[in-house]
């Protein structure tokens, strides 16, 4: 899992740098903080980024950039408050409202998908529990077991009704809880289940229970408001970028189909690490470090002798890339969105040269 790599990986990285090919003009606007460091400056060339920065300690902004690469001559820039699919992250916001209907006796983590979708047709019905879904570890198969799932017109087809009897039809890799597989059905269904019990749709209540309070006005969802958003260059093999759509963002539904900027998912950040989300139970359920809840829990090195305990998550959606890093007992916050392929183990890489540069000091 992902978790138990970040510190070796970002470890090697920050030793080492990263290639991506011949550098790329940068520009950075509307900052709140210049990018001081060589270091960071050579890096944002390596890998051409495109997308978005932003580091916070408590109420101060270290760092707050919209980088444009130019991948493509006639690229869109983005700015600082450009929106960004943030795919998987998604994930976290959905697991947090699953964890308030459990606070609120409204679900239980050990009841079973037979108890709590009763019309989802599946003989592991009983077997599958909102806790193994949770923790992707029900054995329900991922998105790409879908056939034709990389066929845009099987995608497009989909209506709610055909893309649930598609689901019912996959079959287990592995009896519930017995292992880990990453799978998007998952946090669909569990999408589902917050419709049934939370009193309204997912979509209102994420906005009750989170937007709204915290503020959070640049988010919303993929499928209804994607005003505004980054244009999306997926990287070829061979360095040329190709603009690709989402097709039918609806499939992704709690799962992977949020929008939002950096300044919402700095509020969101700080959220979490100020306790305004999780109960103390929801968070030991969240933050477990061997089976997390649409979380990693790892240490990050930020210098030689000195590491710092981080939770984060990540998300891709085609060339989107988003990362929210915390770094509670610096009361730390680091958001990188990205929009033009950069890979994920580079945006780990780029987390971790931002956190040794804003946490490496000791108070």
């Amino acid at each position: 899992m992902k978790h138990t790599l970040i510190a070796a990986l970002a470890a090697t990285l920050l030793a080492c740098g990263c290639s991506a090919g011949q550098p790329a003009s940068v520009t950075a606007t509307q900052s709140a903080g210049e990018v001081k460091s060589d270091e960071l400056s050579a890096l944002l060339e390596e890998l051409e980024f495109s997308g978005t920065l932003l580091v916070s300690k408590g109420d101060d902004l270290l760092l707050r950039e919209a980088v444009n690469a130019s991948p493509m001559a006639d690229a869109e820039l983005v700015t600082i408050d450009t929106r960004f699919p943030i795919a998987s992250m998604t994930k976290s916001f959905t697991a947090a409202l699953v964890l308030k209907l459990v606070d609120d006796g409204k679900l239980g983590l050990d009841q079973t998908l037979a108890e709590l979708l009763p019309d989802f047709d599946v003989p592991y019905a009983g077997e599958v529990t909102l806790r193994h879904l949770m923790q992707n570890r029900s054995g329900i198969p991922h998105y790409i077991d879908i056939p034709g799932w990389f066929d845009n017109d099987v995608k497009r087809g989909f209506t709610d009704q055909s893309f649930m009897d598609t689901l019912e039809k996959l079959e287990l890799k592995f009896a519930p809880g017995s292992d880990y597989l990453y799978s998007n059905v998952n946090y669909y269904l569990l999408a589902l289940v917050i419709d049934r019990y939370s009193g309204m749709d997912y979509e209102t209540y994420l906005q009750t229970q989170i937007l709204g309070p915290l503020g959070m006005t640049a988010t919303g969802q993929l499928y209804r408001d994607a005003d505004g958003i980054a244009v999306d260059y997926l990287k070829n093999d061979d360095g040329t970028y190709d603009v690709i759509p989402v097709v039918n963002p609806a499939l992704f539904r709690g799962t992977a189909s949020m929008v939002s900027a950096a300044d919402d998912l700095n509020a969101w950040g700080h959220a979490v690490i100020d306790g305004k989300i999780y109960s103390d139970a929801g968070a030991a359920e969240a933050f477990n470090a061997e089976m997390p809840m649409a979380w990693s829990v790892s240490e990050l090195p930020v210098t030689d002798d000195r590491t710092v305990g981080v939770t984060y998550y990540n998300g891709r959606l085609i060339g989107y890339l988003s990362l929210i890093m915390l770094v509670p007992e610096e009361d730390g916050v680091i958001v990188i969105l990205n929009n033009n392929t950069v890979g994920y183990e580079n945006m780990i890489g780029l987390a971790a040269t931002l956190a040794a540069q804003h946490f490496g000091g000791e108070d």
